[in-house]
Formats: structure tokens, C-alpha cells, sequence
């Protein structure tokens, strides 16, 4: 588990680091992985900003042509510094236009960059994103929202990202993962200790508890997790929900269908299939998982009520969302609660919660988090890319996944999974995590196996659960 620092605690750090040369130490380790990860022949063209990222890359870029590679330094137009970098390397340039070379070093912005880039700006780093070449950003992508993942209009795209001092959360939600490409993190030898993070980066097996079962054990050692959903024309999302839960080590499931006409599923006969009132009369599930294919009827709405009131963990997707932002009442009735409570919302459904646009969401994606934790006295299961984990108190960021996962029915699969987690015992903070994880992890296997690959599909997902849900790092 890695810690994630925000600008401010990197300026900290920074200010904890004083009368190191961090602009030297950073320019050098840049130079040194430049050297080291391109071909011999490659030339670099190194894209110069007004700050201390520029600084970096001039440094960067002093040695690169110390070191006998062909460097062209890219300049904002009005650069004082023209004529005598124009003394000290053969080539300068503030033009967008003419040849680049095979290796594109963004040296624009850092992490203090505030604003979206101006005309000027803008026109560089469109052209630096247009050339074919291997790109790569120093400390952050010059456009990319180091606190929260955001990326301006345009933002730099690269394949590897040199991060310095420490990693930011913002390299790893929201937009991050599509422009910061490989992170690769460089402490610049500064030996003081981090500064205290509430939000840490979830990017290995090991960092979550792992499962165990003993030997004397039977289906009722593994918990019973009910799933309530599955209105007429929509008991797939239920259905893919309870094979989920199934997969994941569920020694029991059962589905209570709003949709009675329903009552074997041919392809996982395992699964128990009955009506709502028979579920919560029978009240023997240790968790409840609502909103897979409920629907938003008033039978929907009575049935979310009689969960809210059920002292076992709950966890609350899909529509069962839709009706809590509708209602006060429910509202209130949620707050209340005090058994553990996940809510997995997507943006949209978060904005709905938070009456915010999902833009908002996605531009603020921890802070929301945090937010939906508190409001609603919950643990929150943002998803996206970049999943957002947090009980109120702290954040994780999920590392794992892909755009395998967007297609239907994954939000249903993950919210079994996360049922059978709590069913099992893990705490609910920790279940979300490795829910999240493991999911995405399916998906990350499956294009390392297949890298031509498009789509996962919910049912391709389910199939690998019991296989990875506990599989150890590689």
C-alpha cells in the first residue's frame, strides 16, 4: 500500500528537504532514466516551461547533450531565456510546427499549475501529443490536476510519467491513468519521512487481508448473502449479482426477485431464488446486498425500506441509490443505521446523492468520496477508473482494472463480490478494497493473457473470481 501526497504535503516535503538542490536531483534522475530507456541513437525534444518543471527539464536536458544525444529545446513563445539557451544548445525553437525528435520530455507544468494552459500553451503541448514519438512528462503531465486526476484542455499524454519526491493521487483517478501512462516514482534522495497520507494507492494483493477456511467447515461457515432486485425486465442484473457471490465463496445466496414469474436460474441452479417478503422472513442472511435490477417502483421503495431496517451489513448499488437521493426519509433512516453500510455509487449516482452534476463528481472524485462517507455514515465504493475507496476518515485509490470492465453488468458482479467479502467477516472499509481490486484484477489478467483483447463480459468476470480472489502476487 503507497502513500499518495497532495500538493500541499509535497510542499512540505519540499520545505522539510531544504538546502537540497531537488531542481539538480531531479533533472539528473530524468537524465540518467532518459539514457537508460531509449535507443542509443534517439534525439529528445524537450518542451521547456516558465517554473521549476522547467528547471527540471533544462537540467534534464544540459545532460542528455552532455551525454552526446541530439536535443531540441521547445520554448513558449516570449521566453526571456532564448538567447542564451540558444547559446548553450544547438537547437531552440518556439515554434509548433517543423521536425521533433523520436523522444518527446514535457518539462511545461508541475504540480503548481492551477489553471487550464493558455493559447500559447495549449498549442505546444497539442502539437507534442500530435507527433509520433515516445513521450514522457517529468513529476506530472503539464495540464493533469496533481490532487484530483483532472486533465485540461489539452493535457500532455505520455507513456511514462517520472514522479518525483512521492506519488500523487492524481496520477491514478479520474484522467490520470490515461495521460500519466507507467509511473515511475523518484524519493530524489531525500530522507525525510513522508508526511502523514489519509489516502493510499491499493496496488497489490498483499496490501488487503487475505482469505482463509478451515478444514471442519461447512456452507454455513461461509456466510449466507441475500440480494434483493430484479424487477420485471432487469433480473439479469440480480441474477449476475447472486452467480457473483457464488463465485466468490458464498455458502449460500439467495435472491429475493421483485419479479415472481422467475424461479430457477438453469445456469447457476446453486442460487436460491424467492420473493422479497420470504427473504426478509426467513431472516437468515448475514449480509444484504439491494439495488441489482430493483427498479424504482413502490414495491422497490418498500422493499429498500424493509432493508434499511434489517441489523446485518448492507449494501446498497443501483437503483437502491436513485431512491435514497429521492428521499429524505430514506435519507434519514440510512443515517441511522448502525450496522456497516456500503454504498458503491457511479459519478452519476454519486451526484445524484451529493446534488451534484456528475462532472463535479468526476473533477473532485476523493473529495466526493469523503463527502458520501460522512453525509451518509457509510464506507463508499466510488467507481470509475481509478476507484475511490474511503469510511469517511481515509481514501485508497484502487490501481487495478481496465476498459475491459465498461460494458454492462460489472457494477452488478461487483456488488455480489463485496456482499460475500462482508458476509465473511472483513471489515467494511477493507472489503470495498479488495472487492474493487480483485475485480479489476480479473480484467487486468485477462489482457496480459490477451492483449488484442476489447471486452470482458459481467459472466467472463464471474468465471475467474474463485480463482483470483485470494491468488497471491505474482
Amino acid at each position: 500500500m503507497k502513500a499518495l501526497l497532495t500538493i500541499a504535503a509535497l510542499r512540505d516535503l519540499e520545505l522539510a528537504a531544504h538546502g537540497m538542490d531537488l531542481i539538480s536531483r531531479a533533472g539528473s534522475a530524468s537524465a540518467r532514466w532518459l539514457l537508460a530507456n531509449t535507443p542509443a541513437d534517439a534525439g529528445f525534444s524537450v518542451l521547456i516551461g516558465p517554473g521549476n518543471n522547467g528547471q527540471d527539464a533544462l537540467v534534464c536536458a544540459q545532460q542528455l547533450q552532455d551525454a552526446g544525444r541530439v536535443v531540441q529545446l521547445r520554448l513558449l513563445p516570449g521566453d526571456p531565456r532564448h538567447d542564451e539557451l540558444a547559446a548553450r544548445f544547438a537547437m531552440v525553437d518556439h515554434q509548433t510546427d517543423g521536425h521533433w525528435q523520436q523522444v518527446i520530455v514535457d518539462g511545461l507544468f508541475g504540480i503548481g499549475l492551477n489553471r487550464p494552459p493558455d493559447a500559447a500553451a495549449a498549442a505546444l503541448i497539442d502539437a507534442a501529443n500530435r507527433v509520433p514519438g515516445l513521450r514522457v512528462a517529468l513529476d506530472i503531465p503539464s495540464g493533469l490536476d496533481a490532487d484530483h486526476g483532472t486533465a485540461a484542455k489539452p493535457t500532455f499524454i505520455a507513456a511514462h510519467t517520472l514522479s518525483f519526491l512521492a506519488d500523487k493521487p492524481g496520477l491514478y483517478t479520474a484522467d490520470g491513468r490515461d495521460h500519466a501512462g507507467q509511473i515511475h516514482t523518484f524519493d530524489l534522495g531525500v530522507s525525510q519521512p513522508l508526511p502523514t497520507s489519509s489516502i493510499h494507492l491499493i496496488d497489490r494483493r498483499s496490501d488487503l487481508p487475505m482469505l482463509s477456511r478451515q478444514h471442519a467447515s461447512h456452507k454455513g461457515s461461509h456466510g449466507c448473502v441475500a440480494i434483493i432486485g430484479g424487477c420485471a425486465g432487469m433480473a439479469g442484473a440480480t441474477l449476475l449479482a447472486g452467480r457473483a457471490a457464488l463465485h466468490a465463496g458464498a455458502g449460500k445466496v439467495v435472491l429475493g426477485l421483485l419479479d415472481e414469474g422467475i424461479h430457477v436460474d438453469f445456469g447457476q441452479p446453486e442460487l436460491m431464488l424467492q420473493a422479497p417478503a420470504q427473504v426478509f422472513e426467513q431472516a437468515e442472511a448475514d449480509v444484504c446486498v439491494v439495488g441489482p435490477g430493483l427498479g424504482q417502483s413502490a414495491a422497490a421503495l418498500a422493499w429498500l425500506q424493509q432493508a434499511l431496517t434489517v441489523d446485518t451489513p448492507l449494501v446498497i448499488d443501483a437503483d437502491g441509490l436513485n431512491l435514497i437521493a429521492q428521499s429524505g426519509a430514506l435519507q434519514q433512516q440510512l443515517h441511522q443505521r448502525q450496522a456497516p453500510t456500503v454504498l458503491t455509487p457511479h459519478p452519476a449516482e454519486a451526484g445524484r446523492l451529493l446534488q451534484q452534476s456528475t462532472t463535479a463528481i468526476q473533477a473532485r472524485r476523493l473529495p466526493s468520496a469523503l463527502q458520501l462517507a460522512r453525509q451518509y455514515r457509510c464506507t463508499v465504493l466510488l467507481k470509475g477508473s481509478g476507484t475511490v475507496c474511503s469510511d469517511g476518515e481515509v481514501c485508497s485509490i484502487n490501481h487495478s482494472g481496465n476498459a475491459l470492465l465498461a460494458n454492462a453488468g460489472q457494477g452488478d458482479v461487483l456488488s455480489g463480490l463485496l456482499g460475500v467479502l462482508l458476509a465473511q467477516g472483513l471489515p467494511a472499509l477493507a472489503a470495498a478494497q479488495l472487492a474493487s481490486f480483485s475485480h479489476g484484477r480479473c480484467a487486468d489478467l485477462a489482457l496480459q493473457a490477451q492483449p488484442a483483447l476489447l471486452t470482458l463480459p459481467a459472466t467472463a468476470v464471474i468465471a475467474q473470481l474463485a480463482r483470483i480472489l485470494n491468488q497471491p502476487d505474482d
